[in-house]
């Protein structure tokens, strides 16, 4: 949900300009989570090998508009972050962030007013690729020089909203027209696969086996089989709220739901649930925070991350023990979650 006033509270959060990579004090694997703070204006980083310290990036511009990020994504090589961020001026932005420095290197216009949603990149980071709810478009950004290249017309009543890329396409849910779009960037071909369910957010295996696609309405998650085209419909537990994002750990074992609730009416959720990506089964339920959002998952496989939009924190979860182990205070109403190592981005 997009505010239409905002006042920036950041509780909690020192300014620095980035985290101390050399004090790795943190028992966790050194890397950073990036959160976008939908009702702070700001880019919260989360400093694992600094002792979980958090610091904060201003995403307002110099003449002092607000600008509020909905979701926010590494890039693979690592060199950049990528917030996509609706501004008090109406202005829809694509803001680059330099994850050394953890300042603002470039503000992609894009137009006025596109309800610009989700962000990812191609597995070389050559390009930027990112849903427009309003015009029902994936938008196709140079990420060297952050100009538009193309534009992907989905249909207007798509409402296109997250989205990820693997192997050369990338596969779009859209939340309007119930369905998964399938673009092909070889020859800019689009198919639409239809689900049945308000599409909120896609998930790629790793093995490239099988794209998970989440159903807010109906409370499920659909299991799309890449090779066979086969669709499996996973049904979430009768506590189920509504699942937003979710993300399938490295070896492409398990897949983590993030059940936020809230929308439609509903109760918010404050359960993660996690799915035996080979039997499409439910495997258990972890409590995380109120309105469980982002979700994303280490390099190495052994601590996923979660935003909690309604209680401005992030849950860390260990995979082992499958139990939060720590709760980190970031920006107001967190949404969009990634992560980055030294060396890259999980996609």
């Amino acid at each position: 949900m997009r505010p239409l006033a905002v006042i920036i509270i950041i509780i909690g959060l020192t300014a620095f300009s980035s985290c101390d990579h050399n004090n790795k004090t943190s028992p966790l694997q050194p890397a950073k989570v990036y959160v976008a703070n939908e009702a702070g204006g700001c880019v919260s980083v989360i400093c694992l090998q600094d002792s979980l310290k958090t610091i904060n990036i201003d995403l307002s511009d110099s003449v002092g508009n607000i600008f509020l990020p909905h979701n926010v994504q590494t890039a693979p090589d690592g060199k950049s972050v990528w917030a996509t961020v609706e501004g008090s001026n109406k202005k829809s932005q694509l803001i680059v962030v330099d994850p050394n420095t953890e300042k603002i290197k470039e503000r992609v216009q894009l137009g006025e007013g596109l309800h610009l949603a989700h962000v990812v990149l191609d597995n070389e980071s050559k390009n930027a690729f990112v849903t427009s709810e309003e015009t029902g478009e994936v938008i196709q950004v140079d990420a060297a020089t952050y100009q538009v290249v193309r534009k992907f017309d989905l249909g207007a009543e798509h409402a296109p909203h997250g989205l990820r890329y693997a192997h050369g396409k990338l596969y779009v849910a859209n939340t309007g027209a119930k369905s998964m779009s399938v673009i092909n960037l070889a020859d800019g071909k689009v198919s639409d696969i239809p689900l049945g369910g308000m599409a909120v957010q896609t998930a790629v295996t790793r093995d490239d086996k099988f794209v998970f696609v989440s159903l807010y309405d109906s409370k499920e998650v659909i299991r799309y089989n890449l090779k066979s085209g086969q669709i499996t419909r996973i049904p979430l537990p009768v506590t189920a709220q509504g699942p937003i994002q979710l993300y399938a750990t490295p070896n492409s074992k398990l897949l983590y739901v993030a059940d936020q609730g809230e929308l439609l009416g509903r109760p918010v959720s404050n359960q993660v649930f996690v799915i035996d990506i080979s039997d499409a089964k439910v495997l258990s339920t972890i409590k995380a925070g109120n309105m469980a959002h982002g979700v994303v998952v280490s390099k190495d496989g052994q601590t996923v991350y979660v935003s909690n939009t309604m209680d401005n924190t992030v849950s860390i979860i260990d995979v082992t023990t499958q139990k939060v182990i720590y709760t980190i205070p970031v920006g107001k109403e967190p949404n969009g979650i990634s992560y980055w190592f030294e060396t890259g981005g999980m996609p």
